[in-house]
């Protein structure tokens, strides 16, 4: 349980955190997505073109999450905590502009930054922050007094949407544009269904007044108000975005999830970029495309989040001339620039530096015609300089450092310019004695070392000095030793668990330590990458954090709590313990198989297995859908729920699955009116018009005969229903009541069928509608019980009988017939086709003498509290067994007489299940339904 901090970053590649000469522990949070790699210090050299060189303008920059210049060249840093720090002449100045009370918990805290178009004359700048309770992110102004903020200034422009338990995908990127209105990122909270939902702000970009108020302009001019702020929707995590100097264009960096980082173009409002449906490049024409997408991975291009983007247009500039115009791009984990040359609908990628300061998240253009970039490993803010120039240029200078007496320290200098360069190192201005290298190590420090170090690297060009770094050497103190006692090694956890946790420390010169000395932290780590954690109170011996149940999904996580003990000395210790998820399975299936369901909004066929954290929220939908003409609909998950439902990942696995209802429109076999009186002979079969009247008058009255092929449906359908579009021919009755009826007979033809010989109906009117008005309407009659007992019967076809209740002898319904080119009659049947679930898994017949003699049928199906299984004589003294869809026995047991066996049902979950019967003479297999 107690490994060094050392030994940590030897044994995880993926650690971040690194010692500063052991007593200062610089703790780098992650920020950005749930997509995001943080790595340990790049060690390669950074790779720049010919001339170019990154030099370092200012460190000690904790957590830095954004920056932007002020128009009067001041370079503003927000870090995540909540403190906006300045850059001016070069140097960081001690104070912070601001310091807001934020909640800095996983990605949140103040994230973007913005200054009025009139900050010369009116000094306001926007920030975007979290509330320090956490209920919601906003949009504030501030106004500025030189380099500090007006006490008391604060105006709350733009309150956000209400944020969940999820701490991620929080946007925050910032940036008025050429028509003087507010641009804003918003990331969707780790609710992908958020992105498509224009009544919130979230996985939105918004175009806002900047007083908060709706502009004109925006694409929706009615609705709520947050949709009519909304500019673009389907982002994920929108984190930064900016428009081009002189054309306007606009362009948003959204971080993506498993596949895709994207650049999008959003200079015209109202797009909708497709995600959680889409991410990168697809088909779908109601979604935007990305002007560029890129891989996830860690080959050369690749990458795992696009934190930053700057189009290269300064007002001037050393930069070669190819190089204006040019978009440049950064990501997290790949730690490179690239490059995008634009030329109409030509986009090309180029690599302009590779192995740059760690974890960058922003790249602006500087006024000064340089390019800068925000690293949060470093802590610091880097310039990319055009020297072209032989002379040595320092790009990383040596850094202040405090030691111990007894352990060792060493300077180092980066620097550029021709070869063969040389080194001196100095101390208080005077010459070391062989320190002659980029590197000065002292092997063992003593009290005596303390002083100012710098270096003077020269070249047959020229020569110049490094910045003094101050060496502080503190009398000899043992390093404290660190120990958390609970959760042990290995602990286990679900999402919405409360996690306890105690250390203590003990000093070989201080004794045990006071809790005042005990910084605790908590990271989640996904993959090879790092989230930031929940919060840890520091300052304690003991305390609690609660691991969320919402946000990441993924089930190859852990949380790694961490505790740093620092003496009086400032030497310090760090511990660790990792604490591992309990999982399981989720398998998600649709009968009848094959069809899609979303998992967070994304979409897969079925059947899907995930595996996932236990606790963990998951939102699971099964949408109604059309595959291959047949429509499906929605009825029932096995494990209850509504078509669209969140629940928590259970402690054990579970199959859950999306029953469907089947819509099948099928077209008559044959329709025809008849008439009565001297018409009574006469067929009408290859009209266009199925007419109906009740009369006392001879030759007046019509009826109508429709039959249909019902073989295709199977014998559990939820719907059926008689569709027939008609109008009344005149108003004379305002209502006309039209009745169907059952035809037993089945033998007539469409083009012989007459009056005299119709078909008598059976005398039970099925149903009724209500006809009204002279304009075409659609009307149903529902037949759902007959069709189901006709199909249970093994019937395949099926005749109705259309007739009027209501006598008029001035009036007529007139009916559209199969021979009309539209709006023909149709029977509508919607249900969970058994018919289809047996073709997938056929039945078991070894032996086969005679239906007779080899039968089983059940029933009810769909089924609710029991079944019945009726079956032949050769099937006495066999087994019969229940399982569901993955063959798993429900219930088994044997069967010693003919004819049939009741199954109480009152246990099983709704669902699909199949009932076997196994003898001598062979084995059947019949799938039933539990339907409740």
């Amino acid at each position: 349980m107690n490994n060094s901090f050392s030994k940590a970053i030897r044994d995880t590649k993926d650690h971040y955190h690194h010692l500063s000469n052991l007593n200062c522990i610089k703790l780098t949070i992650f920020l950005i997505t749930a997509s995001f790699f943080l790595q340990t210090k790049n060690l390669n050299a950074q790779t720049y073109p010919a001339g170019f060189s990154q030099i370092l303008v200012a460190n000690g920059i904790s957590n830095p999450t954004t920056m932007a210049f002020a128009p009067d060249g001041r370079l503003f840093i927000a870090q995540q905590t909540g403190q906006l720090r300045i850059v001016k002449n070069g140097a960081l100045l001690a104070t912070p502009f601001t310091t807001i009370s934020v909640n800095s918990s996983g990605e949140r805290g103040l994230l973007g930054i913005a200054f009025d178009p009139s900050f010369a004359t009116n000094n306001y700048i926007y920030l975007y922050y979290t509330l320090s309770s956490g209920t919601n992110n906003r949009i504030s102004r501030f106004t500025a007094n030189g380099d500090l903020v007006v006490p008391g200034s604060e105006i709350a422009i733009l309150n956000l949407d209400p944020l969940s338990a999820a701490t991620n995908h929080n946007g925050g990127t910032m940036q008025f544009g050429p028509d003087g209105k507010l641009y804003i990122g918003v990331g969707e909270n780790a609710n992908s269904a958020n992105s498509q939902n224009l009544n919130n702000y979230l996985g939105k970009v918004l175009r806002i007044n900047s007083d908060g108020s709706v502009p004109t302009g925006n694409p929706y001019t009615t609705g709520t108000a947050q949709k009519l702020r909304i500019w673009s929707h389907g982002l994920r995590n929108p984190y930064s975005l900016t428009f081009q100097p002189g054309t306007g264009r606009l362009f948003v960096n959204d971080v993506g999830q498993n596949a895709w980082e994207e650049i999008n173009e959003a200079t015209t409002g109202g797009l909708n970029f497709g995600w959680p449906a889409a991410e990168g490049m697809d088909p779908n024409p109601a979604y935007t495309n990305p002007l560029y997408v890129y891989s996830h991975g860690t080959a050369i291009g690749q990458g795992c989040a696009i934190t930053g983007g700057s189009f290269f247009n300064p007002t001037t500039t050393n930069y070669p001339s190819n190089y204006t115009g040019n978009y440049f791009f950064i990501d997290y984990c790949g730690n490179w620039i690239d490059k995008l040359s634009i030329n109409g609908t030509t986009v090309s990628r180029t690599n302009f530096a590779s192995n740059i300061s760690g974890s960058p998240v922003a790249i602006s253009t500087g006024p000064d015609g340089n390019l800068y970039l925000l690293s949060r490993t470093n802590s610091a803010v880097y310039k990319i300089a055009y020297t072209n120039l032989q002379s040595p240029v320092i790009t990383g200078q040596p850094q202040t450092q405090n030691v111990s007496q007894g352990n060792p320290v060493t300077f180092s200098v980066s620097v550029t310019g021709a070869t063969p360069l040389s080194y001196q190192w100095k101390k208080n201005t005077n010459n070391i004695t062989g320190a002659t290298n980029n590197t000065y190590t002292i092997n063992t420090a003593v009290v005596a070392d303390t002083g100012n170090y710098s270096v003077v690297v020269s070249n047959t060009f020229g020569n110049t000095t490094s910045n003094n770094a101050v060496l502080t050497v503190t009398p000899v103190n043992q390093a404290p030793i660190a120990n958390i006692l609970t959760p042990t090694a290995n602990s286990t956890y679900a999402g919405g668990n409360t996690i306890n946790f105690s250390g203590s420390a003990t000093d070989q010169e201080d004794g045990n330590l006071s809790a005042n000395g005990f910084n605790w932290y908590v990271e989640f780590h996904h993959s090879t990458h790092i989230h930031p954690g929940p919060s840890a109170p520091s300052g304690v011996s003991s305390g609690a954090f609660t691991i969320p149940n919402s946000g990441e999904t993924a089930s190859n996580v852990f949380y790694r709590l961490i505790l740093v003990v620092t003496d009086s000395q400032g030497a310090s210790d760090t511990s660790y313990v990792d604490i591992l998820p309990r999982t399981s399975q989720i398998t998600i299936q649709t009968n009848p198989q094959g069809l899609q369901i979303t998992l967070e909004g994304q979409p897969f066929t079925a059947p899907l297995t995930v595996t996932s954290v236990e606790g963990i929220l998951r939102t699971l939908s099964a949408p109604n859908q059309t595959v291959n003409g047949k429509n499906y609909t929605f009825n029932s998950w096995s494990q209850g729920g509504t078509i669209t439902k969140t629940f928590a990942t259970p402690a054990n696995d579970i199959i859950d699955t999306a029953v469907y209802f089947t819509n099948s429109s099928l077209i008559p076999l044959a329709d025809a009116e008849v008439r009565n009186g001297s018409y009574s002979n006469n067929n009408f079969g290859t009209t266009r018009t199925l007419t109906t009247r009740n009369t006392t008058t001879n030759n007046t009255v019509f009826q109508s005969y429709i039959k249909f092929n019902i073989s295709t449906l199977g014998n559990n359908q939820s719907s059926v229903k008689l569709k027939l579009s008609g109008y009344l021919l005149n108003t004379n009755n305002s209502q006309v009541i039209v009745q169907v009826q059952y035809v037993p007979v089945n033998t007539w033809t469409e083009n012989t069928i007459t009056f005299s010989n119709r078909p008598s109906p059976n005398s039970v009117i099925i149903d009724t509608v209500i006809i009204a008005g002279t304009t075409l309407q659609n009307y149903e009659l529902d037949v759902t019980t007959l069709i189901n007992s006709l199909r249970t019967s093994g019937v395949t076809t099926v005749s109705f009988a259309v007739t009027n209740q209501t006598v008029t002898n001035s009036n007529r319904v007139i009916f559209r017939s199969k021979e009309a080119t539209t709006n023909r009659p149709s029977l509508v049947a919607t249900g969970s086709n058994l018919r289809e679930l047996e073709n997938a898994t056929p039945e078991i017949l070894e032996v086969r003498n005679s239906e007779s003699q080899f039968m089983m049928s059940v029933f009810p199906n769909p089924a609710n509290d029991y079944l019945t299984v009726k079956y032949s004589e050769v099937f006495a003294n066999s087994l019969i067994r229940i399982t569901d869809l993955n063959g798993k026995i429900i219930r088994e047991s044997k069967i010693y007489e003919p004819s049939e066996e009741t199954i109480p049902l009152t246990d099983l979950t709704p669902g699909f299940y199949v009932v076997t019967l196994t003898g001598k003479m062979g084995q059947l297999t019949r799938h039933f339904l539990i339907n409740r």
